[in-house]
């Protein structure tokens, strides 16, 4: 796995809570006196079976880290495995309504503790941190709303990005259509989960919210049609092919379609997405492409630039970066 390990990387797709590792959540259990939540298995991993026991734990996880110092520390905890990775770019999720149901100061707090540890990693260690505010789905249209303003008017804190993350099942996809808009008009990069649970009419809905990106997006392999709409609108897909594989989505890497849509020249990137809870890390996703498919450090450069075209960051960045890969 070693030579991955040294390949510069750039990561579009990852969960500021789901890369929070078993051993750390239980390192913050210890040392500030909170009983252990009931969430691992006998080896020591989080412990679920299907994704609506993974979207609870995940949330029992995200408790642990409504305090700031904890929060902090989580942070930091997650641009470590980033800089061990040789990231040098990366777009994390902040999901606020996961912080509380409401805005309030917390909210600022929080993402002020964010951008401090962002800047003194990119300086000590070249690793540019962006995030991305995410309104949580099965929370409803109106929330949405709310997670969009925010995210507007944050966008002075390394803020570039608008999405929606949570239970793909609930609600139309078009009832968040305001949201993206406000996002969009206010110039922040839109992106949505979509073609994960649901398959390739999920895909077909989060086009017509008009995002330049689309997390996971893997089922649009279902429907020509929707692969024809992707490659029309020059729409990337945000793929996690470890997460995928670990929610059932496919029974092997074999069976993936990253192959499939590479070659059909539909821009992807590749990320982790919630790495600890599917036993994963992009040294890891890059190692099994390579075992799988072939896949050599041409290809992976090749995909790491066109995830920077895709960033949501700023032109100048982008091609800063790109020259370093």
């Amino acid at each position: 796995m070693s030579s991955f390990a040294s390949c510069k990387k750039v990561e579009l797709h990852l969960h500021l809570e789901g890369a929070a590792s078993p051993h750390f959540v239980r390192d913050i259990c210890k040392s500030s006196g909170t009983q252990m939540p009931e969430i691992f298995d006998k080896a020591g991993n989080y412990n679920w079976q299907n994704f609506d026991q993974f979207l609870t734990i995940y949330e029992i996880v995200t408790n642990l880290f409504l305090g700031e110092k904890h929060f902090e520390a989580l942070v930091r905890h997650v641009l470590d495995k980033q800089v061990k990775e040789n990231v040098i770019y990366t777009e994390i999720f902040l999901g606020p309504h996961l912080w509380s149901d409401r805005p309030n100061d917390r909210w600022e707090r929080f993402l002020n503790i964010a951008i401090k540890v962002a800047n003194e990693y990119e300086k000590k260690y070249g690793v540019y941190t962006y995030f991305i505010i995410v309104c949580i789905r099965h929370l409803g249209p109106e929330k949405a709303l709310e997670a969009s303003r925010f995210a507007s008017k944050v966008k002075d804190k390394n803020v570039v990005g608008f999405g929606m993350a949570g239970d793909e099942t609930k609600f139309n996809t078009l009832d968040f259509m305001r949201s993206f808009d406000f996002a969009k008009n206010s110039g922040l990069g839109t992106t949505t989960h979509a073609g994960e649970i649901c398959g390739a009419e999920s895909v077909d809905e989060a086009i017509k919210l008009g995002v330049t990106r689309i997390g996971h997006g893997v089922r649009s392999c279902e429907s020509e049609e929707t692969i024809i709409n992707l490659s029309k609108k020059n729409i990337l897909l945000e793929v996690c092919p470890g997460s995928n594989i670990a929610l059932g989505l496919y029974s092997s890497l074999d069976d993936h379609p990253i192959n499939f849509l590479f070659n059909k020249d539909i821009p992807v990137s590749i990320s982790t997405d919630d790495p600890p809870f599917f036993s994963t890390s992009l040294t890891k996703e890059y190692q099994d492409l390579h075992n799988v498919f072939g896949w050599g450090f041409e290809i992976f450069s090749q995909i790491n630039k066109k995830s920077l075209e895709f960033a949501f960051c700023e032109a100048k960045l982008k091609e800063k970066l790109i020259q370093q890969l």
